[in-house]
């Protein structure tokens, strides 16, 4: 079995030998409250012992790893106050050192540690910039004839509970698209934006073209944050993406002619300003930070991107399909109609954003 001395907290190692799996996890004693008899928001020796069983089922239960897809049987679990190291900076809440020896069949080649003992912040607070959130930083070693052969690093937390260790290039590309799938379907203002964007003038070519300008646009930003070589406060990004809205639509309500080649541009310039939006919310939620930790960061990157694309496209999909419904029914003469409702609508909604952002 692995010492519990090992265990630091906000850390957790798990070491591959064979077919076992030696686990050493720090876990937020908050999670275990109905064993705290005292009150004080830490679990003591006493208290740990007193609900030993019970513990450890929850553990047992909420902390699981798989072995390409078989899930492992737990076989020793002792759980121990964790003890802070007080040289380090960071201010964590009481822990519980966890040490377990899991097991399957045969050796695995692809790990997947699940953690759902998180206790999910409410997702207001998790928009509001600087939130705190709860993050294991976990370390995944594959060791044969006691030398280690190979190593992963990954971030745990509410909004990532699952990670994958070890696995295929394509694997990593897959999981960070569906992040960034994810995102975008759930970034209000980014959806605002190419809603307004792409109701200001139907056709196919037109909406092709500024699609792929925005993906490489925020697609470069993003990269380049991602990486930790640009950094810019979200205290400014936040209402650049406000104002980029508000921009896009007053020109369409103002009936602007912009030809499509300065249009292109004017959208290149708005994408580099979305993508360090997605890296501030990446960052915020530790995305940034898989990407950093993965072993293919570029390729993680480039899967988050196609992500972004394919949500984008979903949003053209959809739009097109309303615009087919309504000629179908009131015909092309209707257009002007719901394009320029589509237009105040997202101009309201910007000049609100904007105020907001600024303000808060």
């Amino acid at each position: 079995m692995v010492s519990a001395h090992v265990v630091e907290v906000g850390q957790g190692k798990v070491n591959l030998i064979a077919n076992q799996a030696y686990v050493a996890m720090s876990i937020p004693a908050s999670i275990f409250a109905s064993a705290d008899d005292n009150g004080d928001g830490g679990l003591d020796a006493a208290e740990i012992k007193a609900h030993l069983n019970q513990l450890q089922a929850k553990v047992q239960n909420g902390l699981r790893l798989w072995g390409d897809e078989h899930p492992a049987v737990w076989r020793h679990m002792v759980l121990s106050p964790a003890t802070r190291d007080t040289s380090k900076p960071e201010s964590y809440a009481p822990q519980v050192a966890v040490i377990g020896l899991a097991v399957w069949d045969t050796p695995p080649l692809v790990v997947v540690l699940a953690n759902d003992l998180w206790q999910r912040p409410p997702g207001n607070a998790l928009m509001k910039p600087g939130a705190p959130l709860e993050t294991l930083k976990v370390s995944v070693t594959r060791s044969q004839d006691g030398q280690v052969v190979a190593e992963e690093v990954g971030l745990l937390s509410p909004l990532q509970p699952q990670l994958e260790f070890f696995a295929p290039v394509q694997r990593h590309i897959a999981n960070f698209a569906h992040h960034g799938f994810d995102h975008i379907m759930g970034g209000a203002d980014h959806l605002v934006f190419l809603v307004a964007l792409l109701a200001s003038g139907i056709g196919v070519r037109r909406w092709a073209a500024l699609l792929t300008a925005f993906t490489l646009a925020h697609g470069l930003t993003f990269g380049l944050a991602a990486m930790g070589w640009v950094t810019v406060s979200a205290s400014l990004v936040e209402p650049a993406i406000a104002a980029s809205i508000v921009c896009v639509a007053a020109l369409h309500l103002m009936r602007v002619h912009v030809a499509l080649r300065s249009e292109l541009l004017l959208v290149l310039a708005l994408g580099l300003v979305h993508g360090l939006g997605f890296a501030s919310a990446m960052q915020e939620e530790g995305g940034s930070q898989l990407i950093a930790l993965s072993p293919y960061p570029i390729w993680s990157i480039l899967g988050f991107n196609l992500g972004i694309e394919a949500g984008q496209c979903a949003v053209a999909l959809v739009l097109g399909l309303w615009v087919w419904c309504a000629r179908r029914i009131f015909g092309r003469s209707r257009d002007v109609m719901w394009q320029r409702a589509a237009g105040m609508g997202a101009l309201a909604i910007g000049f609100f954003w904007l105020i907001d952002r600024i303000v808060s």
